[in-house]
């Protein structure tokens, strides 16, 4: 089964936990994996510590990583945002978390980020499910 979430930015780029969030997604899973997508491409999907602190420290990143390149030929809307689509294209906007027992299979630090690039924007984030049988063959729920 498909399902999915919105999540709303504040901030050009923000950087945004929805790990909890997300893990409502998956509760029906007893053994599996969820496939997270973003159908976007200005933003990026990460698992990573999360604290303030660094929050600030990925934003800060990305709002400076390509700086050097500057300026980029890739304007829309009078809205030059070339750089966010490259450090999308460089993060991925899809995540493979196991699940078991309909939790998420995340190590003790890890969490679930998107990285807004682009924003603030309303943005989506769909989980595909796919669940072992109880039968042990493969089955896809979705």
């Amino acid at each position: 089964m498909n399902s999915a979430i919105e999540v709303q930015s504040a901030r050009s780029i923000d950087v945004i936990n929805v790990t909890s969030r997300l893990a409502g997604l998956v509760r029906d899973i007893d053994d599996g994996l969820a496939l997270f997508y973003a159908p976007h491409t200005t933003v990026v999907l990460l698992v990573s510590e999360d604290d303030d602190a660094l929050r600030r420290d990925l934003a800060r990143v990305a709002s400076s990583l390509l700086a050097p390149l500057r300026p980029f030929e890739h304007v829309r809307n009078d809205k030059p945002n070339a750089e966010a689509h490259i450090i999308s294209a460089l993060g991925g906007t899809s995540l493979v978390i196991p699940v078991t027992r309909g939790e998420l299979d995340l190590g003790t630090y890890q969490n679930i980020l998107l990285i807004e690039l682009d924003g603030p924007r309303n943005r989506e984030i769909h989980c595909k499910k796919i669940s072992r049988a109880k039968s042990g063959a493969g089955r896809d729920e979705g």
